[in-house]
């Protein structure tokens, strides 16, 4: 009966560091930090080929700035596609809510500009790929 006992202590000890290790992992990944996989595609001259490179690039992103409301214009974030709610994407922060952005509308003619207003409430990213 004591054997029994005391493996039935040594298990119940395991899993009570079992459950506290994961309930930390959770904390951390969901609040504190979590890895981010993002795939770049960027095109690559190496002796006179032509190579576009897709390879994977994995990153460590901190999501404790924007709870607080701490982002800034040039940041990178990490988003929900819109179109597609599974797919995660990678834009850089271009305006604030207030901000008057201008930009070129129409790539074919460089002359055509706009200008929008980002609505309170709301931030404006864009892809570094114009």
């Amino acid at each position: 009966m004591v054997p029994f006992r005391s493996i039935i202590k040594e298990v119940w000890k395991n899993a009570f560091f079992a459950v506290k290790f994961f309930c930390v992992i959770h904390v951390a990944r969901n609040y504190l930090i979590t890895n981010v996989m993002f795939k770049f595609c960027r095109l690559l001259v190496l002796a006179c080929f032509l190579q576009i490179d897709s390879t994977p690039s994995i990153f460590l992103a901190e999501r404790i700035s924007p709870r607080f409301g701490k982002v800034a214009r040039g940041d990178i974030l990490h988003l929900r596609s819109p179109q597609n709610p599974k797919k995660e994407i990678g834009k850089r922060l271009v305006g604030l809510e207030g901000d008057t952005i201008t930009y070129v509308s129409d790539s074919e003619n460089g002359d055509k500009h706009e200008t929008v207003v980002v609505p309170k409430g709301h931030v404006l990213v864009e892809g570094d790929n114009k």
